[in-house]
């Protein structure tokens, strides 16, 4: 957690509110099914096809699989693969959202990954047909 100096107490107790919100992570050894992750490893396949993903990538990849069919605001999304201290309020989640699905929708023609407008993204537990 980065924190500017000089800061007021308020924003530090904020900051510090968030990490105690997100708790310790858990890591399940596997997380499979047509669309598998191993945090240990930090592998992602999709069938037989291994992906390469960025850092970022695996880290919103993995939040979406341990929160099948639920929509992540994208407050939410921030908070967990970038840090508290992200001010950003550009469009970063959405950009991230589609390297995604160029990544593993598209290339094996399903629609997993899917944007709720207005509100943030969400992993469907089963892949929709593409098209």
């Amino acid at each position: 957690m980065n924190l500017a100096k000089p800061f007021s107490f308020d924003k530090l107790l904020a900051r510090l509110r968030a990490l105690i919100r997100r708790g310790a992570p858990e890591r399940p050894t596997l997380m499979e099914c047509d669309l598998g992750l191993d945090p240990a490893t930090r592998r992602v396949w999709r069938g037989q096809a291994e992906l390469a993903l960025s850092p970022k990538e695996f880290a919103l990849l993995e939040l979406f699989r341990r929160h099948p069919g639920q929509v992540l605001t994208r407050t939410r999304i921030l908070e967990h693969v970038w840090d508290s201290s992200y001010e950003g309020v550009s469009n970063v989640v959405d950009q991230y959202a589609g390297y995604l699905r160029r990544k593993v929708d598209r290339p094996f023609g399903v629609t997993q990954l899917e944007t709720v407008r207005g509100v943030g993204c969400r992993l469907r537990d089963a892949p929709a047909a593409a098209g």
